[in-house]
């Protein structure tokens, strides 16, 4: 595996995602005059609640859960919105109803591991008392760390045998015929054809000791089942190799937001034009690359050492600094 640095000569490794920019996960101000707030939205990290006043322990847990989801959709952060209906209209609260909903509020940061803070109060054109804006944020250490990597590659490379080795459990390794790129494939024209037409995302998650959770004993783990026992989750975004599907590689790339790009290269067909390109919008998007050497079976030592050469050089090319380590 070849590491390399960003473009900025930074060390590569595993983080945190990019910050979004600011109210891309929704932000409220009720400083202002308005009479109404936009209709609460299902995602994002804003919640309106009319009260919480002595809910049944049923329902408790519900609040819980749906807290857990807001934390989770403004990566550790959450804004709660007191006295406000689901279609934005202000009602406000009581004095006694506003201190009632602010301590369950208080206890349901309690099972979360987050804390509060009352941000603003509003009393002027709410019709009864007052509304208020809290502020929830997660203890560093329980926020969940996520990190996105874009497998790139020219056709035929082996990106999608690599992910479907890595996300397919144990025993998952390729019979060299493409046995472990069915596990990642969507549709029945890419079995047939073994090229990637769409992006196929696979997620894996650990916990704080780096141990690999998609799997118990018996079965795998659902989606939902893995992201709310992890600590760090990785997605790996499968895209496609092949010129006719580079505008669905480019969505993948963009709208995704990979922190890296895994740039895979296979050992039997060297670069590519595909390889070189993947290389170049990786770098063009501000995208670190760590690269990937594929079907090493199929090379002998001498032409895995030129690839890894012309591997270096092709990165260098395309404006990424040297590896921090020797290639391995």
């Amino acid at each position: 595996v070849l590491t390399v640095r960003d473009r900025s000569g930074s060390c590569l490794g595993m983080g945190a995602r990019r910050t979004p920019p600011h109210g891309s996960h929704g932000s409220a101000d009720i400083s202002h005059d308005a009479d109404s707030y936009p209709q609460e939205v299902e995602v994002g990290n804003v919640e309106y609640k009319l009260k919480l006043v002595s809910p049944t322990p049923a329902r408790f847990q519900q609040l819980v859960t749906q807290l857990a989801y807001r934390l989770a959709e403004g990566r550790g952060r959450a804004v709660y919105l007191l006295g406000v209906e689901d279609d934005g209209a202000l009602h406000g609260l009581c004095p006694r109803d506003m201190s009632a909903s602010l301590g369950t509020l208080r206890r349901m940061c309690g099972h979360v591991s987050a804390r509060m803070v009352v941000a603003a109060q509003r009393t002027k054109g709410v019709p009864t008392g007052r509304i208020a804006e809290v502020r929830i944020e997660q203890f560093a250490e329980c926020a969940q760390v996520e990190v996105r990597i874009a497998v790139l590659g020219s056709a035929q490379a082996g990106k999608s045998s690599v992910v479907g080795v890595l996300a397919g459990g144990p025993g998952a390794l390729d019979d060299g015929k493409g046995s472990a790129r069915t596990l990642v494939m969507r549709h029945m024209h890419e079995l047939e054809t073994g090229a990637t037409s769409s992006i196929s995302q696979q997620v894996l998650g650990f916990d704080g000791a780096s141990r690999l959770l998609n799997w118990t004993e018996e079965l795998a783990r659902t989606t939902s089942e893995l992201c709310a026992s992890s600590t760090r989750v990785m997605t790996l975004l499968d895209l496609c190799g092949e010129g006719r599907f580079l505008k669905t590689t480019l969505a993948g790339l963009t709208a995704h937001a990979p922190d890296y790009a895994l740039l895979c290269v296979g050992a039997d067909v060297g670069i590519t034009a595909a390889t070189r390109l993947h290389a170049l919008l990786a770098a063009g998007l501000g995208v670190p690359v760590v690269a990937l050497l594929c079907k090493a079976d199929v090379a002998d030592a001498t032409s895995l050492g030129n690839l890894a050469e012309a591997t270096l050089r092709l990165l260098a090319e395309c404006g990424f600094s040297s590896p921090p380590h020797p290639p391995r």
